[in-house]
């Protein structure tokens, strides 16, 4: 009954309509997702990777988000099983968003960050912390989104981007955009492969059966079907294959391998005009895998997911400094494996956000969000920001936000491992920052606190029957709390042109039974990105340094990883550049002092490598 009262009081709501950006804005560009996000983001950090940085960092995504954010990478070897720890939270607790909907694996809680490719995307926005009730309710560590963007207008352009390094490492792509005033299209494919048997420094052996291949197409369509509306579809297919490699000390035994294909499909009805907008979002996005245990027979472990989302965002311009806005949203997911039965769940959620503006000075967000799920019962969360702008250049954000977070399948029901007890996660969480901008400096300092109940950590501790296997257990009481620094600074001198970025955090997660850290937390972390351009010529230095983490619950040194330090180093130069057609050759040298170091017990990482790349628009 409260499930049709709520979807009653939805629909009635929603006749009212939708509009916040302007309607030639509409007009020209589809899927404004970061212009979106950031009028969403009042009080939060956002910083953006565009064209010129993914162009730098082709290797993976994970070595893309370890060199230019703050997010700790969890890494089992360089192509193997990647994760994040976003300010010291789970995996699960940092959202990935496609093109607006979330795409985290109702599996595993999460996202595997080396089956992305990030070579497909017009931009990659990251949003630090909570309050991301878009896009659900457990994203208290923060959010990742990947932007495809289309656009009307007469164009036609061309890029073909290829490159090849160490150990056979190929990578291709193409990408094609084509567009008039009524038709939008995009299309993008991508391979890549390597044998990835690169050396193991110190230890007189090599990265054994850790190869992978992987394609990937995307497809963007958007036409107008009216003055007032127009409708668009994205679609993606991901198929890789990849073996599992060694770890210390007996890495020649590794013979796992690991097939994931994945498909994603969304499609957009927009209606706008005057002070309205809807939009109609329907997707349907599947997961599959197969494990083999031994990649020499036909043997193999299967899981399958299926998720239909329909969304329904109605927005409505109050003034010109006050807008409000209604997502509403169902989703029905099914999940299962060979040895898991079919689950299925079911969730319809409402969510509002209300924003505001006065004499330039104050811009807030206001937000609330109610699930309704099939298995639990869900609390009303909320969430608010607010960018205060006392002086010039300078602004002062405000966040805070409660947060809610179901189980996964696999922490319910995975075989023998599972724990069906345990219970839904819960947090607040709350920022205050500092920025100051001019024309050659941007600096943001902030400090964030995290109060978690019931965590969710997989853990070799928390059966006391069967010491070290790995079980998910609810943890009573656990507190993140640290700073972050983003700088970014650029001059130039007549024709010479100095780029510096860089991302400082220091983070402490602690169980507050045990007063000891949380297992892969790092307390420090630093990337920093130099560029360096005159004429034709780009170079470009990028430094990393990764406190050490401890691997165990009671911070055992003998299974804590050290901190380590590693550079690369890169330039390219324009062969061509007129209005038609611009010709790029680069190449790049990762690990250039040739340090040893590991991200996870056990797994070394590559000794300096080279790639070289092409890169030409046309």
């Amino acid at each position: 009954m409260t499930n049709k009262w709520f979807l009653g009081f939805f629909i009635m709501f929603s006749i009212n309509g939708y509009s916040q950006l302007d309607s030639i804005q509409y007009l020209n560009v589809v899927n404004l997702q970061s212009i979106t996000l950031n009028k969403h983001s009042k009080g939060f950090k956002v910083m953006t990777l565009n064209d010129s940085i993914l162009i730098n960092n082709v290797e993976s995504f994970s070595s893309l988000l370890r060199f230019n954010s703050p997010i700790y990478i969890k890494e089992y070897g360089a192509g193997g099983t990647s994760s994040v720890s976003f300010r010291g939270t789970n995996a699960s607790n940092t959202a990935v968003v496609w093109n607006g909907i979330n795409i985290n694996s109702i599996n595993s809680g999460q996202s595997e960050f080396n089956s992305i490719n990030v070579s497909l995307f017009e931009s990659i926005d990251i949003r630090s912390g909570g309050g991301s009730i878009e896009f659900g309710s457990g994203a208290v560590g923060g959010t990742i989104h990947l932007n495809n963007q289309l656009t009307f207008g007469n164009h036609f352009e061309n890029q073909v981007n290829s490159s090849v390094g160490s150990y056979n490492t190929f990578h291709n792509l193409y990408k094609l955009s084509y567009g008039n005033d009524k038709v939008s299209l995009r299309i993008g494919a991508a391979y890549n492969q390597s044998d990835n048997d690169y050396k193991w420094l110190g230890y007189n052996l090599k990265n054994e059966n850790g190869n992978y291949k992987n394609t990937n197409l995307s497809l963007g369509f958007a036409y107008k079907i009216g003055k007032f509306s127009k409708v668009s579809f994205y679609s993606s297919n991901y198929n890789g294959s990849r073996n599992f490699s060694g770890e210390l000390p007996n890495p020649l035994s590794a013979k796992e391998k690991y097939k994931d294909l994945s498909f994603r499909n969304l499609i957009d009805f927009n209606y706008y005009k005057n002070q309205f907008n809807q939009i109609l979002s329907l997707a349907y996005l599947t997961q599959e895998y197969q494990y083999f245990n031994d990649k020499n027979t036909s043997n193999y472990n299967f899981g399958k997911s299926e998720r239909l989302i329909s969304k329904y965002t109605v927005n409505y311009k109050i003034s010109g400094k006050s807008n409000i806005q209604s997502f509403s949203e169902y989703e029905s997911t099914i999940g299962y494996t060979d040895e898991m039965d079919k689950q299925n769940r079911k969730q319809f959620s409402q969510s509002f956000i209300y924003s505001q503006q006065f004499k330039n000075k104050i811009d807030f967000n206001a937000k609330v969000r109610k699930d309704f799920n099939s298995d639990y019962t869900v609390p009303l969360v909320v969430a608010f920001g607010a960018d205060l702008k006392p002086i010039k250049n300078i602004l002062v954000r405000l966040n805070g936000s409660t947060n809610y977070k179901v189980p996964s399948y696999n922490d319910l029901y995975w075989p023998t491992l599972g724990n069906e007890d345990l219970i839904p996660e819960s947090s607040e969480q709350g920022e205050m920052g500092i920025a100051f901008k001019n024309k050659q400096l941007k600096l943001d300092v902030g400090g964030f606190y995290i109060n978690s109940k019931d965590k969710i950590v997989w853990t070799p501790n928390g059966d006391p029957n069967r010491p070290g296997v790995w079980v998910p257990i609810n943890i009573d009481h656990v507190i993140n709390k640290g700073l972050e620094l983003k700088m970014e600074f650029k001059i130039n001198v007549i024709e010479h042109k100095f780029r510096f970025n860089a991302n400082y955090s220091y983070t402490i997660s602690e169980n507050q039974k045990t007063n000891e850290m949380v297992p892969f937390v790092p307390k420090h972390l630093f990337n920093g990105n130099l560029g360096y351009s005159y004429k034709k010529t780009s170079l470009f230095y990028q430094h990393l340094f990764n406190g050490k983490i401890f691997t165990t619950t009671d911070n055992s040194n003998d299974y804590s990883v050290p901190y380590f330090i590693i550079g690369n180093i890169g330039g390219s130069y324009n062969l061509i550049k007129n209005t038609k057609n611009q010709l790029d050759l680069g190449l790049k040298i990762n690990n250039l002092f040739n340090e040893v170091y590991q991200v996870l017990p056990g797994r070394p990482m590559p000794n300096r490598t080279l790639n070289f790349n092409i890169n030409y628009k046309f």
